[in-house]
């Protein structure tokens, strides 16, 4: 491979960081918090990763059956993955055919230590709607669909101050995600929401220094139904 002629030591080293590693010979586990009562969901969810273009190398589900929330379920699923990247799927969702593929090539290609796509929304009905979107993000100091806007330092003070627009459905490095100690515990003074961990970890990257990157295709399906948890502890 010829190197191309770089105007800054960054861009030099952003070019050589990507060409370490490829989509091919990196490695990515999907990661699915579930509880009790959801296998119907679960199945669902485990059927679309079998779809992926880019098989993923392993799969590792995580019940919480003490409901103690996503958080430490997925900081649970967390301690058990081996891989280099670890991609997060909810358990009423659903991977798009090319998800993996789509977040492992953006990685590669850009240097990423996360990667966010977006989704195409799916009602109670199994209807997509058209007509809105249900969440938002500062660009040129407009709110606007996030899809398509690349993240830079508007988004991110965005993310910090007004609101989480990035779904959990991620690719995450893994050794990234440990660093900071994976996602934090809601009610704390670590994290005072009592919920929202998912917001939080990506506090947590960013204060580290870690880099975030959209990638702008819909290669998921985000289901919103009466069942949908949200993060929050399920209670009996």
């Amino acid at each position: 491979m010829t190197a191309p002629t770089f105007t800054s030591r960054a861009d030099a080293t952003q070019w050589l960081n990507a060409i370490a590693w490829t989509a091919e010979t990196a490695t990515v586990t999907v990661a699915i918090a579930t509880i009790p009562g959801r296998e119907q969901l679960l199945d669902r969810a485990l059927l679309s990763i079998d779809t992926q273009t880019r098989r993923p190398d392993y799969v590792v589900v995580e019940s919480d059956p003490d409901r103690t929330g996503a958080g430490p379920t997925r900081n649970r699923a967390l301690e058990r993955v081996t891989t280099d990247w670890v991609a997060w799927l909810d358990d009423d969702d659903e991977l798009l055919p090319g998800h993996l593929d789509v977040c492992l090539s953006t990685a590669a290609a850009t240097g990423a230590d996360l990667v966010y796509p977006y989704f195409v929304m799916v009602d109670e009905q199994g209807v997509t709607p058209h007509d809105r979107d249900p969440l938002a993000v500062a660009r040129g100091g407009q709110w606007v669909s996030p899809f398509g806007v690349p993240f830079g330092p508007e988004q991110e003070h965005h993310l910090r101050t007004a609101g989480n627009f990035i779904p959990v459905t991620t690719l995450v490095r893994t050794a990234a995600l440990r660093a900071v100690g994976g996602f934090p515990t809601p009610g704390t003074t670590d994290w005072p929401d009592p919920a929202r961990e998912d917001w939080g970890v990506l506090i947590r990257l960013l204060d580290a220094g870690y880099r975030f990157v959209h990638a702008p295709e819909r290669t998921w399906r985000w289901h919103h139904h009466a069942g949908h948890t949200g993060g929050l502890p399920v209670t009996s």
